[in-house]
């Protein structure tokens, strides 16, 4: 119960530290920012067509979108770029607990992180929906007639797009705002643990160059066709739901990952060396 306390109070004080922290304001806005561009398009699309859609629709629309998460990512970064978030007290907390719990507190921080940024994209998407939408478990004529546009002729006029019919068809509005939540959270918390993990090996620039390097790498494999190889295009759900459970497949295969980075940063924190980063400090 003390190391989880001591956890827990490391935790909050990192966020203390945070929350006034300019590059962490500015990643916040620009996630904002990035997924209201697309929601503008939709809610534009749905009052030009003049009937209402879902208020959870818009969410699931805008992380469906084929360049939502590529950019989404962008103000996931600026929020932890800091990673490992070595500040002069380091060495005191970990005078007091052990560099394993500070590692957990650091960890929990990156996913609390990434719940609060999802959250927040999420809470807007719904608050302005209420503008045009309703509730329930129905889908919207609109957001089914993006599904069945194979011509596309309704992403070129709108720039949005939604040929997720499978989703549709396998899932209520609930049950999808539900999944593509968890999608993209868990990749939030897969490419945080990946920055962390890089920038304790490394100088915070490579773990950036890293990461956005494996970013672009799956955005050109999605366009490739190749999106079973991009990990990028496993955060979109449209590409695992097929009405038997594939979706699953892909929240395990990610906790896994997850799991071992957190391992692999259990390892490296023995080895890490606190002294240039604190006097960078």
């Amino acid at each position: 119960m003390d190391k989880i306390k001591q956890i827990c109070c490391m935790t909050k004080t990192t966020f203390l530290e945070e929350r006034h922290n300019k590059r962490v304001i500015m990643g916040f806005l620009l996630g904002m920012a990035l997924s209201g561009y697309w929601l503008n398009y939709f809610l534009q699309y749905a009052l030009d067509i003049g009937e209402p859609v879902n208020i959870l629709e818009a969410f699931i629309v805008v992380v469906h979108h084929h360049k939502s998460i590529l950019f989404l990512i962008a103000g996931w970064l600026l929020i932890i770029s800091d990673a490992p978030f070595i500040k002069r007290n380091t060495y005191l907390s970990l005078c007091r607990s052990s560099r394993k719990t500070w590692n957990a507190a650091m960890l929990q921080y990156i996913m609390i992180q990434a719940f609060l940024y999802v959250a927040g994209i999420a809470v807007i998407s719904v608050a302005v929906s209420f503008l045009c939408g309703f509730w329930g478990n129905m889908w919207s004529s609109p957001v089914y007639n993006l599904a069945m546009d194979t011509g596309n002729h309704l992403g070129v006029k709108y720039n949005i797009s939604f040929p997720w019919v499978n989703v549709m068809q396998a899932m209520t509005v609930p049950q999808a705002f539900v999944i593509v939540f968890v999608f993209l959270f868990l990749y939030l918390v897969l490419t945080g643990f990946l920055l962390y993990v890089c920038n304790l090996l490394l100088k915070e620039i490579y773990g950036i160059l890293i990461v956005f390097g494996i970013q672009i790498s799956g955005y050109l494999l999605q366009q490739e066709g190749a999106a079973h190889l991009s990990l990028m295009a496993k955060a979109i759900p449209g590409y695992a739901i097929d009405g038997n459970g594939g979706q699953w497949e892909v929240v395990v295969l990610f906790c896994a990952i997850i799991c071992i980075l957190a391992l692999i940063s259990l390892w490296l924190i023995g080895q890490a060396d606190f002294k240039d980063a604190m006097e960078q400090e």
